[in-house]
């Protein structure tokens, strides 16, 4: 007998990282999804955060703050006596002395869940290898690593199948954007196919209302009325230097790319990817043509990505791509690598490219960029919003329904 969802406490665990922007956006659309949906059921949810207070007063959602600094008793004392720094998080195996003390502390995830009696947790990136109270929802965003082992040493290779493994053996179910992801899912853990359950995410612009003037990041940046936009982390496998090669095959000069995203990638701490990006681009002679704004806040972020004449997606690899899930928002102009996921995030994008062709991408921009205009065209803005508005209803319900199977299980 399935459960009355009135009856369910969730509780969404904020996976904000600076080093992955993707993730803290990836929390709040589920929050924002789930707090339409669990309001209509009657359900109780929960935003379990280290920075609950960031989170708008428009969610309904009760703010449950969680550390990564939670001291164990004496630990203040020991570090000041022997001189150490300042806790900055957890210590190695602390989660597992906790549980075996029964010492319940903010740090403690698990532990304020059973507490506070919440049903299940979601969306979780790992799991501890013992037993816990709350049933549980995991989340794989992709399996780059497996594609493309060439872009992570083997350690983080090795992380990354044993803490998939784990996720899969250990959550009750795990939830994958795409079916591109279920399959690599079945897979690689085919023991734990079952376990699978995909659920695509809206934009979290369906949850946000524009008042600003979308031109202003324009002006403010100095950057042409009509330019392209690639929004992504400066990662090797998004894969930016196709559009470099693309702009340097057409050879002319009224095509503008803006680049945004966060100049760095824990797999290159020396930064040789985004550095041979920018020697690319002077050695192309495309400095004028070319504009690399690094992580611009989220209000000139949004505000770009609704003037750009065209959003280019050039990446190797996604589970469901954020940045094109913007774009069908905001009814913007898409082209897409031609990699699974995309074709079926975006049937409809101008165009699609190999990874690796960028006389491909060339010819795409030499064919529509005369007939795109900047943005925004405020009809099909609204129409976009719309639908993307009632996506998110549904993506509300699905996780809602998710999460009666998951506590019922």
């Amino acid at each position: 007998m399935a459960l009355d969802p009135s009856s369910l406490r969730i509780g969404v665990v904020d996976q904000a990282n600076t080093s992955w922007v993707a993730a803290a956006v990836y929390s709040r659309t589920i929050l924002s999804s789930l707090d339409q949906a669990c309001n209509s059921a009657g359900a109780e949810l929960f935003f379990l955060s280290g920075n609950c207070d960031q989170l708008p007063e428009k969610y309904r959602a009760k703010r449950m703050r969680l550390s990564s600094t939670d001291y164990l008793p004496a630990e203040r004392q020991l570090r000041r006596l022997f001189g150490i720094k300042e806790k900055s998080r957890a210590l190695r195996g602390e989660a597992r002395l906790r549980k075996l003390l029964r010492m319940r502390g903010e740090s403690d995830l698990f532990g304020l869940a059973q507490q506070n009696s919440i049903n299940v947790l979601l969306p979780l990136l790992d799991l501890p290898p013992w037993r816990i109270g709350p049933s549980t929802i995991g989340w794989i965003p992709d399996f780059q690593h497996v594609h493309l082992p060439e872009f992570f040493d083997q350690s983080d290779l090795d992380r990354r199948n044993t803490t998939f493994r784990r996720l899969a053996e250990k959550a009750t179910v795990v939830m994958l954007s795409s079916e591109a992801a279920r399959r690599d899912f079945a897979e690689s853990v085919p023991q734990y196919a079952g376990k699978g359950r995909v659920v695509p995410f809206p934009s979290l612009l369906a949850f946000e209302e524009f008042t600003e003037d979308p031109t202003a990041t324009r002006k403010k940046f100095n950057l042409p009325e009509k330019f392209a936009l690639v929004a992504n982390q400066f990662w090797a496998h998004k894969n930016h230097a196709l559009v470099v090669q693309a702009l340097s095959l057409l050879q002319r000069d009224d095509i503008h790319v803006v680049m945004t995203g966060l100049p760095s990638d824990h797999r290159d701490p020396a930064n040789r990817n985004f550095s041979a990006l920018l020697q690319a681009i002077a050695a192309a002679g495309l400095n004028s043509q070319i504009t690399i704004l690094g992580l611009a806040p989220y209000t000139d972020l949004i505000n770009l990505m609704r003037t750009a004449a065209l959003i280019i997606q050039p990446s190797r690899f996604e589970g469901w791509s954020t940045v094109v899930q913007d774009a069908i928002a905001l009814g913007r102009p898409l082209l897409c690598s031609d990699i699974a996921v995309h074709r079926e995030q975006a049937p409809n994008a101008l165009g699609f490219f190999g990874t690796d062709r960028a006389e491909v991408l060339s010819e795409l921009l030499a064919t529509y960029w005369n007939d795109l205009a900047p943005g925004p065209s405020y009809t099909l803005e609204q129409q976009s919003l719309a639908s993307e508005r009632a996506f998110s209803a549904r993506h509300g319900k699905a996780l809602l329904a998710l999460c009666v199977e998951t506590a019922g299980r």
